[in-house]
């Protein structure tokens, strides 16, 4: 038996889009060209006639800078039509704490088994929204900076939970044989999306609603794999008096495979309208009809929220985030290799690879959007999850 805990801090800064330097008149795009008298070059820009010719463009007469964002228009003190990133003041380093207790046991000299609890806590988690959305049961084009475009705020309140029980199945090589199998059943709760994550909530002041499922909740994951050796040839089970030709022929064979069976990831059914981010009522029990593409979700569950007269929703959609989950996924990877030792130093080894051999469809989540057409239905797989085929060619030495 083990255990440990840990603590750990990590800045996330969510991408070079969530950053204060990309405000203005620190970021921004400006471009001139040839027609306009400049010429850039690596150490600035130069001053030049339209016609000038490329012997004239020498970088080391280029003192000029190089062009900066165009901010002619702006108003530093009144700025209007930008959209701005903005950090709290009160913004705490984010950090996770993890804890783990694991038995072992072994069984005989080469199979062991493990049985764990794995969980983790974050709190001060990155999560981003604009705060000049249009305001809920206000006329159309009610925000709070009415002269901006879009506020977002990096707010680092987020709290995240997980919880999970691992079990574990190992047969080391013996005999040629090799096993490993685990299986993992686990629960992720969360209040918000990642920081560079584009989904919003549906209303910044109230984070409560947003709690739910994670994105990447993965509610059981199982994955078994296995490698043999072929008992043929010299020194095995089988077939071990051929003749040489024959015995390069028969031996070095191996079969490798590699098996994975998960849940889907978890989705909300969303609206469109104003505010863009809202979520739909929900009026009945909410479930979806696994291996029905047509009509995956359980659309009598739920409804367009009620909206003003000019069209903006009254209150955000009752309907909790990621109540729905997506198809789940199964996948055979399998392998077929061919050892040959062409002297003592050198070995290679032939592979035939197969990537979901079967070529069983993973297919994506639905359109989750009640107000489109096709709502409810699976149109699309996830990429490159098609049967995919390899031949490689390894040498040792």
């Amino acid at each position: 038996m083990r255990g440990g805990y840990g603590l750990f801090y990590f800045i996330d800064r969510g991408g070079i889009a969530n950053q204060l330097a990309q405000n203005p008149p620190f970021a921004g795009a400006n471009g001139v060209t040839y027609a306009q008298g400049f010429r850039i070059t690596l150490s600035g820009s130069l001053a030049c006639q339209p016609n000038c010719t490329q012997a004239q463009l020498i970088s080391t007469n280029a003192t000029g800078p190089l062009p900066s964002g165009n901010f002619t228009n702006l108003n530093l003190a009144a700025p209007t039509g930008v959209s701005v990133v903005s950090d709290l003041p009160t913004n705490l380093t984010p950090r996770v704490s993890q804890w783990n207790l694991q038995v072992q046991h072994a069984l005989g000299v080469n199979q062991s088994v493990s049985l764990a609890y794995v969980g983790t806590h974050g709190d001060h988690l990155t999560r981003n929204y604009n705060e000049n959305q249009q305001l809920f049961n206000s006329p159309s084009g009610t925000n709070m900076f009415p002269n901006l475009g879009s506020v977002t705020v990096q707010d680092n309140s987020g709290k995240s939970d997980y919880h999970s029980l691992q079990a574990q199945y190992e047969r080391r090589l013996t005999n040629g044989l090799q096993f490993l199998g685990s299986f993992t059943w686990s629960k992720t709760i969360d209040d918000a999306c990642g920081a560079i994550d584009t989904c919003q909530p549906q209303f910044f002041r109230n984070f409560n609603i947003e709690r739910g499922l994670s994105n990447q909740d993965q509610p059981y994951r199982l994955v078994l794999s296995s490698l043999y050796e072929l008992p043929f040839g010299k020194g095995k089970h089988w077939a071990g008096n051929l003749s040489r030709p024959l015995d390069y022929v028969v031996r070095g064979w191996q079969i490798n495979g590699i098996y994975t069976l998960q849940a889907g990831q978890p989705f909300s059914v969303t609206v469109d309208g104003s505010p863009s981010n809202a979520r739909a009522d929900l009026v009945g029990k909410p479930g979806v009809h696994p291996g029905n593409l047509i009509n995956y979700i359980n659309a009598a569950a739920f409804a367009i929220p009620a909206k003003t007269a000019g069209g903006v929703f009254i209150a955000p959609g009752t309907s909790g985030r990621d109540i729905l989950r997506g198809p789940g996924s199964s996948n055979l990877d399998f392998a077929l290799f061919k050892n040959f030792q062409v002297t003592e130093q050198i070995k290679v080894q032939l592979r035939g690879q197969a990537y979901n051999i079967s070529n069983t469809p993973h297919f994506a989540n639905p359109n989750s959007d009640l107000t489109q057409g096709g709502f409810g239905q699976i149109q699309s797989t996830i990429p490159f999850t098609f049967r995919q085929l390899e031949l490689g060619l390894r040498v040792t030495f």
